[in-house]
């Protein structure tokens, strides 16, 4: 992987992620200026986040199609995943403030007879598997960076940076299960379903690439 400094990842990588984030939240002003700001910022970091993250998950992928070299590491994959994760952050914490505001615990928990108990209903699980999924991020975060790669070495880099698959199922049971809790189904007939199934197929044929790959290598060797 070829060095580049901060200064040209944020000319070539951050400044067009910002534009394109600024004229997302543009467009979704146009539909959602009734809402309020809180709600606004929660939801609109929401959606980019998951486009950005499903986007930085298929990548390899792509690489792999095109035929180009794929790398344990490229800065622009990191980027991206860096920038949406950072997104998700922000739609965890604002999300925070936008039902239940003062009374935070109940995103977790339920009031009983006898005290407080988990919230296992759609609601609950759907929060639990998105405070998870942002702990993920952040760890994933930490350690997007060449220091972490050389000082874990390539192997346990590459296994820590998979736990980006566990985190973005997460992410989708997250939302699918607000989506059920708000009645918003046709979020996920029309978002989530599509998104998830663009990085399953090209999971697929990332894996299936990699298989004839190593195969071809094999029949050369022997």
């Amino acid at each position: 992987m070829k060095k580049m400094t901060i200064s040209k990842r944020i000319k070539t990588h951050y400044l067009l992620m910002i534009a394109l984030t600024a004229i997302s939240t543009s467009v979704f002003y146009i539909f959602w200026k009734d809402r309020e700001t809180i709600q606004f910022i929660a939801d609109v970091t929401g959606y980019i986040s998951i486009f950005l993250l499903a986007f930085s998950l298929v990548l390899g992928s792509i690489n792999l199609l095109l035929r180009r070299k794929n790398p344990i590491s490229t800065y622009l994959r990191r980027d991206i995943g860096i920038f949406g994760g950072l997104l998700a952050v922000v739609h965890s914490v604002t999300g925070l403030f936008v039902h239940l505001r003062g009374k935070m615990w109940q995103y977790f928990l339920v009031e009983t007879d006898h005290g407080y108990s988990i919230n296992l209903e759609n609601f609950g699980i759907a929060n639990y598997s998105g405070a998870i999924a942002a702990l993920l991020i952040m760890l994933l975060i930490i350690i997007s960076n060449d220091y972490s790669l050389r000082k874990l070495k390539a192997d346990r880099w590459k296994n820590l940076q998979r736990l980006s698959y566990l985190m973005f199922s997460l992410v989708l049971i997250h939302s699918i299960l607000y989506s059920i809790a708000l009645k918003h189904i046709s979020y996920i007939v029309y978002l989530y379903t599509p998104v998830f199934l663009a990085v399953l197929i090209f999971q697929l044929i990332g894996i299936k690439l990699k298989l004839q790959k190593q195969v071809g290598l094999i029949n050369k060797e022997s």
